[in-house]
């Protein structure tokens, strides 16, 4: 055998004979190491469920705006009078508005427009007061990505004769007709009769109860909202779809110069504009979020370095009374550097499985969400395998922060004084 062989067997048995004296010196001290990890277990377990419930909203957040249009240019005429014009004739948008755009601009592929109103809703069974009636031009279910779970949606003819047809959101149809179809069936808006075509799958989460804007809106082609509600042509917003999310900002410059120029022409000189990037909103958004989920990591991350603390108390007693012990190892030959592995062993044991019991108690219950019908299904707590790695890895801080103190002070003691002095 050579004499690489012989070291490496001989460090192999060092170590082993080092993590075995470790483990039997836990052993003797099952409750005070028990106590310890409780602590750690506790510390861990509140920082991954504060960052899995976070991780939960952000995701739940942001799925919810991208299903209602999150790659689009929003265009609104500011509220209020311009200084410079008070007494000019207010800017508009309008439908005419996204044949020019879409001539003028290459950003986008498809654009709608809508508008708004809100009023009582009859049916032959029950009245309901002010549900939000959304008019729509061609494409603007498309824009917004809806889609139909019963019947159609509407015909070209019906969008420009502005037809009596709507289109209902999810929970419209469950609140006026629960289990029954609404195909074909009459609704009174105000004093309007409309026909049911259509019903909206269900964007927001019914098991939970908790439905988006799409979800409580009723439809209609934009010529009929405008002659039931506006009285006039004019539009709340545009929409334009992106063909590529790079070009959002080169998007929206070019927005305010084609629209400026058609309020010129309309002799609109009362006002601005209000461009709204959704993937800007939605990039601020998941800053915020981000931030958050960092802040509620490093609260958590407090209470772990408490229990640190506990470990390293715990791990310098350990050194305290165990002095006569050090002190014969050492005068049998142990070196400082294997008194030293050995406690570090110890404080990081105690550290580690308290800390993957914690990310087990914390993943048993982001579980039990599941049973919880309020929780929507895409805000679940959600740990992450990074989450998992990143708490491991802070155990491991954690478990090195309070055992090096006590072993740097186990290995310094001195075997004659340490003898001498029992």
């Amino acid at each position: 055998m050579s004499h690489v062989d012989r070291t490496r067997g001989s460090s192999a048995v060092v170590v082993a004979n080092i993590l075995s004296e470790a483990g039997a010196n836990l052993r003797s001290r099952r409750m005070q190491a028990a106590l310890s990890s409780f602590g750690i277990a506790t510390g861990i377990t509140a920082v991954v469920l504060l960052v899995a419930i976070v991780s939960g909203i952000h995701r739940f957040m942001l799925d919810t705006i991208g299903a209602v249009g999150g790659n689009v240019i929003q265009v609104m005429p500011g509220g209020g009078r311009s200084t410079r014009d008070p007494r000019g004739f207010p800017v508009t948008v309008r439908p005419a508005d996204i044949e020019v755009m879409l001539q003028s601009s290459a950003y986008f592929d498809i654009g709608a427009a809508e508008n708004y109103g809100y009023g009582v809703v009859r049916t032959s069974k029950r009245s309901t007061q002010n549900w939000s009636i959304r008019g729509v031009t061609q494409s603007g279910f498309d824009i917004l990505d809806l889609h139909t779970a019963r019947g159609r949606l509407f015909l070209e003819r019906e969008y420009a004769e502005g037809a009596r047809v709507v289109v209902l959101g999810a929970d419209v149809a469950v609140d006026f007709f629960n289990q029954e179809s609404p195909i074909g069936q009459t609704i009174v808006i105000s004093e309007w009769p409309f026909m049911v075509v259509g019903v909206l799958d269900w964007v927001g989460d019914p098991t939970a109860g908790i439905p988006t804007p799409p979800d409580r809106s009723i439809y209609l082609p934009f010529r009929a909202c405008a002659a039931a509600f506006t009285g006039n042509g004019n539009a709340s917003l545009l929409r334009f779809r992106l063909r590529s999310p790079d070009t959002a900002d080169a998007a929206v410059v070019e927005t305010k110069a084609v629209l400026d120029r058609q309020r010129k022409q309309r002799g609109e000189t009362s006002g601005e504009y209000q461009v709204i990037n959704t993937i800007e909103r939605m990039a601020q958004l998941n800053m915020v979020l981000t931030t958050l989920k960092f802040v509620v990591g490093l609260v958590g991350g407090i209470g772990l370095f408490v229990g640190a603390v506990g470990v390293a108390n715990v791990m310098l007693v350990s050194v305290r009374e165990r002095r006569q012990e050090i002190g014969v190892r050492r005068a049998l030959g142990a070196t400082r550097r294997a008194i030293f592995v050995g406690f570090l062993f110890e404080g990081l044991a105690i550290t580690l499985s308290g800390g993957l019991a914690g990310i087990f108690i914390a993943w048993a219950l982001t579980g039990i969400a599941i049973f919880i019908p309020q929780v929507p299904a895409g805000a679940r707590p959600h740990i992450s395998m990074m989450t998992a790695l990143s708490s491991i890895a802070l155990l491991t801080l954690v478990g090195l922060v309070a055992g090096v103190g006590p072993a740097r002070r186990a290995a310094s003691v001195d075997p004659a004084e340490a003898l001498r002095a029992d």
